[in-house]
């Protein structure tokens, strides 16, 4: 029997969670998350490691430009991810135009063959949706997460032998540049993370599944995805759950007009990232989306929201984000109790209203002084700290504070050591 990849591989009395600072404000987001996670007390040891941007910089000066070594994942962080029951990652920069530069995530995503992306997008008390009549969103969706255009398998220049291999490309033989990237699905990867989202419907009790495709002009990938699914499907109808496939055009258009109506989407890895981007901001944009990047092999948890260097270390970005991401990462552990203090407690700060970023003043509450009036990161996540656990002391809540400190400092980095 297939085990359930969606929960941790063994139950323990204690778990190893490797954390992720990443770069710029993923440290204070990281210090934000370890602020509340510390005052829980989570039968949880912590092990810091570090990748992004910050580990390019120390490679590249340990190696010298250029050097083959250099990367964004020290040999160390993937030791450390491989050792842990799960993984927190905070927000990391990619910057374009770099040689030798590879994304951190996407290599990990590779590495450990985490092949699904889930992505929640629910509405959370205090924060609403833009759209009229305020419809209940509560969506599950899973996208596909190592193959399709993601798979990396690109030329630029196209080598002369590939113009060959298929007709369509006669003509473009004439272009003075030609880049292609070959969009790869296999049948089995389609199928389990079909049954992924089927599996997770059938535990949660939701009663549909929408897959989201373009076979109609995509007709061979998209194609084998659509006849997959619609196969699947018929397996779980006998739990009561409906299978529904659709062009992914039009679920973007309905996930504007009646989103009530999705459930659980499941989606190749480019449809997948742009209707979760979407659904995202149906329900407060990426400042409140988290996900889960899943496999057999190991589990990341990261938020979706950027790293935004221009207020690293300032103190200033959304902690919801990273906070509900480790709500994820407590239920994958079964620690289920703790995750739902994390997002009723979140819930109850943003209805409140007192000590909010200023992101959440300015987009959602309309606060006309929301630079003045705003809340740091940590004064919004020791606030949601101090919901978690009523009556406790403040001298409990600034020995959290120093020792998130402590843990996130953003000037010592770990790996590419001697």
């Amino acid at each position: 029997m297939t085990r359930n990849v969606l929960q941790v591989k063994e139950k323990k009395d204690r778990y190893t969670v490797c954390y992720m600072p990443g770069d710029d404000s993923g440290f204070d987001m990281m210090e934000a998350a370890m602020l509340v996670l510390n005052t829980m007390d989570l039968p949880i040891d912590f092990v810091r490691a570090d990748l992004g941007w910050c580990m390019w910089e120390k490679s590249v000066a340990k190696f010298g430009e250029g050097d083959a070594r250099c990367n964004t994942v020290p040999p160390e962080t993937i030791k450390k991810i491989e050792n842990a029951d799960a993984t927190l990652m905070a927000a990391i920069t990619s910057k374009a135009g770099v040689k030798g530069f590879k994304s951190a995530i996407l290599q990990m995503r590779q590495l450990f063959d985490l092949y699904i992306n889930l992505r929640p997008a629910k509405v959370l008390p205090g924060v609403g949706t833009p759209l009229k009549g305020d419809p209940k969103i509560d969506i599950v969706l899973f996208r596909e997460n190592t193959e399709d255009l993601y798979a990396a398998v690109e030329f630029n220049p196209l080598p002369k032998e590939l113009y060959d291999v298929h007709k369509g490309m006669e003509r473009f033989k004439k272009c003075s540049e030609v880049a292609v990237s070959w969009r790869v699905f296999s049948k089995e990867g389609c199928e389990r993370i079909i049954r992924a989202a089927f599996e997770y419907a059938k535990a949660t009790g939701r009663k549909t599944v929408h897959n989201c495709n373009k076979a109609n002009v995509i007709r061979e990938t998209d194609g084998m995805m659509k006849k997959i699914f619609l196969q699947v499907a018929k397996e779980y109808e006998q739990f009561g759950i409906k299978g529904i496939e659709e062009n992914a055009d039009a679920t973007a258009m309905w996930l504007i007009k009646n989103p009530q109506d999705y459930d659980v989407i499941v989606a190749s890895n480019v449809f997948g990232d742009i209707l979760s981007d979407e659904a995202s901001q149906l329900v407060g944009g990426l400042g409140f989306a988290p996900s889960g990047n899943i496999g057999e092999k190991a589990a990341i948890f990261e938020p979706c929201s950027g790293s935004v260097p221009k207020y690293a270390h300032q103190y200033r970005v959304n902690p919801c984000a990273i906070l509900l991401t480790a709500k994820m990462m407590l239920e994958y552990l079964g620690l289920d109790e703790a995750g739902a203090k994390i997002e009723k407690a979140i819930g109850e700060v943003l209805v409140e209203g007192k000590v909010l970023t200023y992101d959440v003043l300015r987009d959602f509450r309309g606060d006309p002084n929301w630079e003045k009036d705003a809340a740091s990161t940590l004064e919004m996540a020791a606030e949601i700290a101090r919901k978690i656990t009523p009556g406790i002391s403040e001298a409990r809540i600034e020995q959290a504070k120093a020792k998130a400190k402590e843990m996130c400092d953003w000037t010592k980095t770990v790996g590419f050591d001697e």
